[in-house]
């Protein structure tokens, strides 16, 4: 991964389009600028992984049938309410059952150490979220690509590797994955299938890089003492996740 710019060019483009999809309600123009060259990135993405390539079948489908626009309330449904929402996306409620809890603090000092601030009044959510950690990750790669010599860009790397290990690829995959399900899902599981497969590729592409190795799920909330009357969902992103724990 050393010094292959193409392939964090990539990395970014996708964690770009991921914040955009997840970290607030996106907006009908951004959505419907992703038609434009959609079939060849689905057909591109057919031969990394077929996840992916469903993810972005799915949503080519969904925008060339239907008003972008209702993508905004779709969100809101699913993880904001004003009901009680389909999905709570932050690490603490998918490790401990509560928000607000031991993984929030452990996010917010990985990013105090490697000098990362939320801003005011950027996101109202905690820092723990999916949208916010998904920028965390788009930021580590960004001062990836601005490094000029290869100590300093495997430095990075192993920040980006830690922080894949510790957080986002413990609970981000079964987050998605479960919007398969999520009653108010209709945009959002193609954007699920396509999220899946990017941390799949993303899990394949760190495995080797330091020694830690992935938590299960089950493991993490064993860690963290999760609430024992907690029935948050158990799956895992895949079979080769459980054989990392």
């Amino acid at each position: 991964m050393t010094g292959d710019k193409e392939l964090a060019d990539l990395r970014q483009k996708y964690y770009g389009l991921f914040v955009k999809l997840f970290w607030k309600e996106p907006d009908s123009e951004f959505l419907l600028s992703m038609l434009e060259g959609i079939a060849e990135r689905e057909a591109g993405a057919a031969k990394l992984s077929q996840l992916m390539a469903e993810g972005w079948k799915s949503i080519r489908l969904y925008l060339e049938k239907n008003n972008a626009e209702e993508v905004e309330y779709e969100f809101v449904q699913l993880f904001l309410g004003p009901h009680k929402p389909d999905i709570l996306p932050y690490e603490s409620h998918y490790l401990t059952g509560s928000v607000f809890q031991a993984p929030l603090a452990a996010v917010r000092g990985f990013m105090k150490e490697v000098g990362l601030k939320k801003k005011e009044g950027e996101l109202p959510e905690p820092e723990d979220t999916l949208g916010f950690e998904l920028e965390i990750m788009n930021w580590l790669i960004s001062k990836q690509i601005d490094t000029e010599d290869t100590e300093t860009e495997v430095r990075w790397l192993e920040l980006q590797a830690r922080f894949l290990k510790n957080h986002l690829l413990i609970w981000g995959p079964a987050c998605a994955q479960e919007l398969e399900s999520a009653p108010h899902a209709d945009f959002y599981k193609g954007a699920g299938k396509l999220l899946q497969g990017f941390f799949e590729l993303e899990k394949q592409l760190f495995h080797d890089r330091g020694t830690v190795k992935i938590e299960s799920l089950k493991a993490a909330r064993k860690r963290y003492g999760s609430r024992k009357d907690w029935k948050g969902p158990l799956f895992e992103a895949s079979p080769a996740a459980k054989a990392d724990s």
